[in-house]
């Protein structure tokens, strides 16, 4: 196999994970059912935000400042008065603004915002695979140091350690330079 094949290889499944991760993330977002024994004021207090300003945007019925508090006997109110899901978003909506809700609506602008971020990274990860994939193609395994000395053998590179090691001098030199250093050192 050539190198040229597999950097291809490689760079189609580096694109393909990137894509997997990036579409796992709203699927799994959108996706999620809660679970059929929750009541709606349990699901509305996960999918509607606290609005207070201090907390970083935490669902209402895990956050637990005072403001979700009464964002929540709101819901509970709501909620005994026989409001369907979709009503009582809207109350809270008109109530507290559109940033109370915690994932967009799957249609229209709100979406849009919601998924540019990942459509560009996946669209960024896709440009960088296939830039890294042309430099790597384009480069010549010639020009590197290393493939000069596995051009000339292994002979070579144990000829240029034999001749870069330390011998007897030297290491009686740089003996006699730590021990001064120790004996600075210590007083």
């Amino acid at each position: 196999m050539r190198a040229s094949d597999q950097s291809g290889r490689i760079a189609v499944f580096a694109v393909l994970a990137v894509l997997a991760f990036f579409a796992a993330i709203p699927a799994s977002m959108w996706l999620a059912r809660p679970p059929s024994d929750v009541t709606q004021a349990e699901r509305l207090g996960a999918e509607l935000g606290c609005t207070c300003g201090t907390c970083p945007h935490r669902p209402m019925a895990t956050c637990g400042c005072g403001f979700a508090d009464g964002m929540l006997a709101r819901l509970d109110v709501e909620v005994a008065a026989g409001r369907t899901d979709a009503e009582i978003t809207a109350i809270f909506i008109a109530e507290y603004g559109n940033g109370v809700k915690i994932k967009p609506d799957v249609t229209g602008f709100e979406f849009m915002a919601w998924m540019a971020p990942i459509a560009l990274l996946m669209v960024g990860a896709v440009v960088m695979a296939g830039v890294i994939s042309q430099w790597r193609a384009s480069a010549d395994p010639a020009a590197t140091p290393i493939a000069d000395e596995v051009a000339a053998g292994q002979s070579a590179v144990a000829d240029s350690a034999a001749s870069s090691a330390p011998d007897a001098v030297d290491a009686d030199r740089y003996r006699s330079i730590v021990e001064r250093e120790l004996d600075a050192f210590d007083d």
